[in-house]
């Protein structure tokens, strides 16, 4: 049952009616069969509805918090320490100092002190959210206080101030990505009852969430974006393209600035390989990391080869692999695919060697017998070839043939045998790698091709057979796993930077980032997280390198500024040239500062009314 807070959430209309007379109307109607007592319990109304005047109280659910608030809240927090550092400080001073020149303990001194300390307390940076309140008064609980230091003076700058709060705004971020895991219905009725948002100062028509997601989401993944770039902005962007081209030694901060751009993206894949433990990591280590797979993989083959052989082995021993079995079902077969054999081969060397140990066996055919025919098979079928898929069948006719057969040795040694026939040899991507022991003459795949056979073909359920096997290898297998992680993200910046013109292309990156997304391989690689991180390197990428098409909402004066002073110089004013160049310098200097100094997250704070 819901509580009455809930009851109201979801039913504004009844927010006018107090609570009990809600609760005596619900429980007349629905709930007559529950004691009263227990009715009003369950709808969380305590004893405060006995008190006079208690069956009036309205319980309304709190306001929703929206997600610009919550971003906010987060940022201005350090400033409201800050200003409540300064305020702690310096409002006792300006009371007392007052009081002491107009007079102690008098009428008028002790009204000019309190009006000197609440002038001087205005001057401090002032609460602007309710979620930054709620923050500070949390920590303040927690702390008992908040102690003045000499790093959170009240002179601190709002950017400075705003960057370490910048890690916790991931966190606010969540219930935004719930919202998208919504139903595609309650997405669209969320949409029509979502009131008009308000739009941030200097922001055009840009929407305020959408800015500030931007930018935070760029700032956790250290890409710089220019002042367009964040807004999105068409005639901001367009500037900042010409900007460079037009005034390439006036717009060298700009150009520097781009610049620093690609090198951080550069260098945040560089860190996501790091972080996955790869050693590896390099556009010309293909080969290597195909050695250390390669090698891990034959290593357990070889140790489960054996224990199966040595299984085989003692059952031999014990006299258990002697028994007679009925090789019926084998030759219906052979019979049945008879045809088949013009084309498969195979299926007569099968057949012949089955006559050939009946005859020298006098038909007594033991366990023994058939095993070797079981060898056969396997070095007779070659994978992707008919020879395999007819070979594999008779393998599993033998199976049958000897199940249940022997001692318990011997039938301990068949289930080792079955596991590593499924983990290595009937396991398509795990059988290539192990070249001939995996039924091939030759290798399969060059070992500088063995990541792209993991990871890049076939399918999710492909790549989990391989590397399932690595990160239960112990400390060498998995850190053959983790260089294919490494090589991953490294296969993912050879996309973004393999440009003969030497630009990024994010198109390139985002097809191939897309692609293993779409199997749920990077969530399987790297995690819920770390796809996550992914996705939103790629969309920050997608912010600072793609110009999207769309209706220019800016001015764009400063160019028009620009080209008016121009015109000036081409005039035949004396001066006017001189006057241009000045007058043009400036200008474009105060569009590049403006397009690299800028931060959304911060200009949303001062623009908070």
């Amino acid at each position: 049952m819901a509580t009455l807070v809930e009851f109201r959430a979801k039913n504004p209309e009844y927010n006018d009616m107090p609570d009990v007379a809600l609760a005596d109307a619900m429980h007349s109607k629905f709930y007559t069969d529950i004691p009263k007592p227990q009715f009003y319990k369950q709808l969380g109304l305590g004893a405060e509805t006995q008190i006079p005047g208690g069956e009036t109280t309205i319980t309304l659910p709190p306001k929703p918090v929206t997600m610009r608030d919550r971003i906010m809240g987060v940022i201005e927090t350090p400033a409201i320490i800050a200003g409540n550092v300064g305020r702690m400080i310096a409002a006792p001073i300006a009371k007392y100092g007052t009081e002491a020149v107009v007079g102690f303990n008098t009428p008028e001194g002790i009204r000019r002190g309190e009006q000197a300390a609440q002038t001087t307390s205005n001057q401090f940076y002032q609460p602007r959210t309710e979620t930054g309140s709620d923050i500070v008064g949390s920590m303040a609980k927690v702390l008992g206080a908040i102690p003045p230091t000499p790093l959170t003076s009240a002179g601190v700058a709002l950017s400075t101030l705003s960057g370490p709060a910048l890690t916790q705004t991931a966190r606010v971020m969540q219930p935004a990505i719930q919202t998208a895991t919504q139903t595609p219905a309650m997405q669209k009725m969320a949409a029509l009852l979502k009131p008009p948002e308000k739009q941030m100062v200097g922001m055009g028509a840009a929407s305020t969430d959408e800015v500030l997601l931007r930018q935070q989401r760029a700032q956790a993944q250290g890409i710089p974006l220019t002042k367009g770039e964040q807004l999105q902005d068409f005639g901001l962007m367009k500037r900042e393209s010409d900007l460079p081209k037009e005034n390439p030694e006036l717009a060298k901060g700009l150009i520097e600035f781009k610049a620093g751009q690609k090198q951080a993206i550069i260098k945040r894949f560089e860190q996501m390989a790091d972080e996955t433990g790869a050693v590896y990591a390099d556009p010309t280590a293909f080969r290597k990391v195909g050695s250390l797979v390669d090698t891990e993989l034959v290593k357990q083959f070889d140790a489960k080869k054996l224990r199966v052989d040595n299984a085989y082995q003692a059952a031999r021993n014990a006299g258990e692999t002697k028994q007679v079995v009925s090789t019926a079902p084998l030759e219906q077969w052979l019979a049945a695919n008879a045809p088949e054999a013009i084309s498969v081969p195979e299926i007569n060397s099968i057949a012949a060697k089955l006559e050939a140990l009946k005859t020298a066996r006098n038909g007594q055919v033991t366990i023994d017998d058939v095993e070797n025919l079981y060898k056969a098979a396997g070095q007779l079928g070659k994978k992707g070839d008919p020879s395999g898929m007819f070979m594999g069948q008779v393998k599993g006719v033998i199976n049958d043939m000897t199940e249940g057969a022997g001692g318990d040795l011997y039938r301990a040694a068949r289930v080792q045998r079955k596991e590593l026939g499924n983990q290595f040899e009937n396991t398509y991507r795990v059988a290539k790698l192990l070249g001939t022991r995996g039924g091939y003459g030759d290798r399969a795949v060059a070992l500088d091709d063995v990541f792209s056979h993991v990871v890049l073909d076939g399918s999710l359920e492909e790549m989990r057979t391989v590397t399932q096997l690595l990160k239960k290898g112990g400390p060498q297998g998995q850190q053959a796993y983790a260089e294919l992680q490494g090589q991953t993200i490294q296969y993912l910046k050879d996309q973004l930077t393999k440009n003969a013109s030497g630009e990024l292309s994010f198109a390139k990156i985002k097809n191939a980032i897309d692609t293993l997304d779409r199997e749920d391989k990077l969530a399987y690689m790297f995690g819920k997280s770390g796809r996550n991180t992914l996705i939103d390197v790629r969309d920050a990428i997608q912010d600072a390198l793609v110009k999207p098409p769309g209706t220019v909402n800016y001015s764009n004066t400063g160019s028009v500024v620009i080209r008016g002073l121009d015109r000036l110089a081409e005039m035949r004013v004396p001066l006017a040239k001189t006057a241009s160049d000045v007058a043009k310098s400036r200008e474009v200097t105060r569009q590049v500062e403006e397009s690299t100094k800028y931060n959304a997250l911060v200009e949303a704070l001062k623009g908070t009314k």
